[in-house]
Order: C-alpha cells, then structure tokens, then sequence
C-alpha cells in the first residue's frame, strides 16, 4: 500500500497534533502550577471571646485573658497586653504578630508558639 503525498502530509500532521497535546497535558504536574494567597490585611474582625478546651491550642484571636493565662510565660500583665493590642489592632493575621506586644520577645514567643494558634 503506497501513500498520496497529501496523505502523508495529513498524517503528520495528525501524529503533530496527538502528541503536542499529549505533552501539553502530560507536562503539567502539580509543580508547575504556583498559587498565591491573599489576605485581605484590612479584615481584622474580631471573632466572639472564649477559653480553649482541655488540650485544644490557645486562639489568640479569641481566646480571653483567662485563657491567654494558660500559655507558660503569660501572666495577668502580658494577657491584658495582648487583649488590648488585638482591641487597638484588630485581630491577628499570623501567629508572628505577637511580637509586636510590649513585653513578648522571641524567647517568650519560641516557648509559646507550639501551643497557639489563630
């Protein structure tokens, strides 16, 4: 069986097509794609007060001074500092943030950090 000129041009072209989308679709993995998250820095809402439960991580956006108390290192003064810098800021965007309450330094922050969350 011998093949047209034209014949051959269209298989080409077809066998072309097959495998650009083959390697499109194969090409793509889940470590091309790039996602970017924003947050919308001015949504600072604070959500209503509450102690953590038995066991259950610190939310400094909600916690009150009584549970703020709980954490190793928080005492009356810093857990009045840290309700009244939420108050004055709005809530906290990342657990960091706690760095900017007088009185709370990275030693302190490192000591707390595994049991806080927001």
């Amino acid at each position: 069986m011998k093949l047209k000129k034209s014949e051959i041009v269209l298989l080409s072209l077809a066998l072309a097509a097959l495998f650009f989308t083959a390697g499109f679709f194969t090409g793509r993995s889940s470590g091309d794609v790039k996602v970017t998250i924003q947050h919308d820095s001015s949504d600072r809402t604070l959500p209503p007060a509450e102690d953590p439960g038995e066991g259950e991580k610190v939310n400094i956006n909600t916690s009150t001074e009584k549970g703020l108390m709980t954490l190793p290192g928080i005492g009356e003064v810093l857990a009045e500092r840290i309700v009244s810098y939420r108050n004055d800021n709005g809530a906290f965007l990342c657990c960091e943030e706690l760095l900017n309450v007088p009185g709370i330094g990275e030693a302190l922050f490192d000591a707390i950090e595994p049991f806080i969350t927001i």
